[in-house]
């Protein structure tokens, strides 16, 4: 495994006296760690050659990875000994194992960074291990990562495209992008049983991941139903504190705190998701910018204003802890909010931000493409979402994605015209690896939870999904920390033509991602691409 540099390790050179620090033939640097040099005027060199580190590398993946044609062939000659190896056969005539992902670094959330191999048997984790097992196909998984599969607790499918559909093009995203279960949020009136019935005929006959839904709360009528969604295993739901007109209406406080008792005497252990803005103040600060050009994202980032949502936050958090119920605040995305809740937050509150608002600000260059509400923000309250992220403060890391063309969005009309939304389920793994752990320098074991264990565990699917320990279902991603690659639409297989990160070279693709013990993505392409998805039965007691 490559060692990665950190600004830390340069500054204690520098604190040393020294001014240069010499790299061996496998160390990397992160992008903080070569400003850091930089500004502290320490030299980088090469053990060897002692010549000046090369700059990161900004180029695509030199070679793709062999794909076998089947599971259970003989793959082609085995590549560099930093790539896996595609699944081969075993050499054992009475295997004890379907498939062993071996000799990669594992991050296991309830115990960090461990060297084992990983068994697997029915489709679910079957034992970890230090020694060699035998095993029908095995993956050499030397110099990568081994992470639990992604579970993204917030996306929206079927709000421009039929739902059918989009359970298809956006699921097998989702694989290619290193997510292997996904939370969903719908939104209707009148009853859910008729939605619940088409989920579990549609799911596991057209999804490739699985998912848990969520279901937007709207009016009296769905509160009385209440206990039949529970007894079909949905029980988590959404409240828009406000909502988006031709969307979602928003929900004054009296019905959410009527939502939260009705949940609270239900035989389960419900979670109550809010969109948490003010909607008084948006609908006032709309109204006083209605004149004015919004061509930009900074200028539409005033239309949502910081307050909204950190007020919002604030009411949130004191209505979960009087009720005592708990409740999970949905894409945060400002410093306020971050600051408010160093002393809001409590036991039974949990907060969400998404991959996005992780990555780019208003500064960014990515124009009508990247309107969502609530707004992109300024770089400042980015950052203090990734300090949120290091005091603990957040608890999970979602996309919100929200599959639209660039028709769909409108994005010719420019700002002012253009819809929310965007697709990102691809990117989600990547981004966040590309800028949490390379610029931020937050190290796999504190990220990895927040995108496995997390969610998981805040939506009553853990230890099924989030985890590697033996017993949990057998869905592993497989990431090379040192691929380089220029993000394309065309190659993410999303029903949308773009992406937020189009054009642009992120770091630490996913390589290989197993959904159910099956090598389902392998290098960008689908190698199993059957659907098997089901919906998870959540929440219950």
């Amino acid at each position: 495994m490559k060692k990665f540099i950190t600004a830390n390790d340069i500054t204690a050179l520098g604190r040393q006296g020294k001014t240069e620090y010499v790299l061996g033939p496998d160390d990397r640097l992160t992008d903080l760690a070569r400003e850091t040099a930089k500004r502290r005027g320490i030299r980088l060199v090469h053990e060897n050659a002692r010549q000046p580190a090369a700059p990161p590398a900004q180029a695509e993946s030199p070679a793709p990875r062999p794909v076998p044609a089947s599971l259970f062939q003989a793959p082609p000659a085995p590549p560099q000994a930093s790539a896996p190896l595609a699944v081969r056969p075993a050499v054992s005539a009475r295997p004890r194992y379907d498939l062993v992902v071996e000799n990669g670094t594992v991050i296991l959330p309830e115990a960090g960074r461990l060297a084992v191999n990983i068994c697997i048997k029915d489709g679910r984790i079957a034992a970890l291990t230090t020694e060699s097992a035998s095993a029908v196909s095995k993956v050499d998984a030397a110099g990568l990562y081994v992470l639990p599969g992604i579970v993204d607790p917030h996306t929206h499918l079927g709000l421009f495209a039929p739902l059918e559909e989009e359970l298809e093009t956006e699921t097998r995203s989702a694989l290619l992008g290193g997510v292997t279960t996904i939370g969903t949020f719908f939104n209707r009136p009148d009853s859910y049983l008729p939605l619940i019935e088409l989920l579990e005929k549609q799911v596991p006959i057209r999804s490739r991941v699985d998912i848990f839904p969520h279901l937007t709360l709207r009016e009296e009528a769905q509160l009385a139903e209440l206990p039949h969604y529970c007894a079909r295993g949905m029980n988590s739901f959404k409240v828009y504190m406000c909502g988006i007109p031709g969307l979602f209406p928003h929900q004054e406080d009296g019905f959410i705190v009527r939502c939260m008792q009705k949940l609270a005497a239900l035989p389960a252990d419900p979670l109550l998701c809010v969109h948490a803005e003010n909607a008084s103040i948006v609908e006032y600060t709309e109204a006083s910018m209605e004149l004015l050009s919004m061509d930009t994202l900074e200028a539409f980032a005033e239309s949502h204003p910081n307050l909204s949502e950190s007020e919002a936050v604030v009411r949130t958090a004191h209505l979960s802890k009087e009720l005592g119920f708990r409740t999970y605040i949905v894409h945060t995305s400002c410093r306020e909010s971050i600051e408010a809740l160093r002393s809001a937050r409590h036991d039974k509150l949990f907060v969400e931000t998404t991959s996005p608002y992780l990555s780019l600000d208003t500064g960014s260059d990515v124009g009508a493409y990247g309107k969502m509400l609530p707004p992109f923000r300024s770089p400042k309250d980015r950052q203090a979402l990734w300090d949120g992220i290091r005091e603990g403060i957040i608890d999970t890391i979602g996309t919100d994605n929200t599959t639209i063309t660039s028709a769909e969005k409108q994005v010719a009309g420019g700002m002012a015209k253009a819809i929310a939304g965007y697709p990102a389920l691809a990117t989600h793994l990547v981004s966040v690896l590309n800028e949490g752990f390379f610029r931020q320098e937050i190290p796999l074991e504190k990220l990895v939870p927040l995108m496995t264990k997390n969610p998981a565990e805040i939506f009553g699917i853990y230890p099924q999904k989030g985890t590697l320990l033996p017993g949990s279902d057998a869905d592993l991603v497989l990431v090379d920390m040192n691929v380089s690659r220029t993000a394309d639409p065309a190659r993410l297989m999303s029903r949308s033509d773009f992406s937020l990160f189009q054009g642009k070279t992120l770091r630490g693709w996913p390589c290989g991602t197993i959904k159910g013990g099956r090598v389902a993505a392998w290098d960008g392409r689908l190698t199993d691409d059957v659907p098997s998805g089901r919906i998870l039965k959540h929440g219950m007691l």
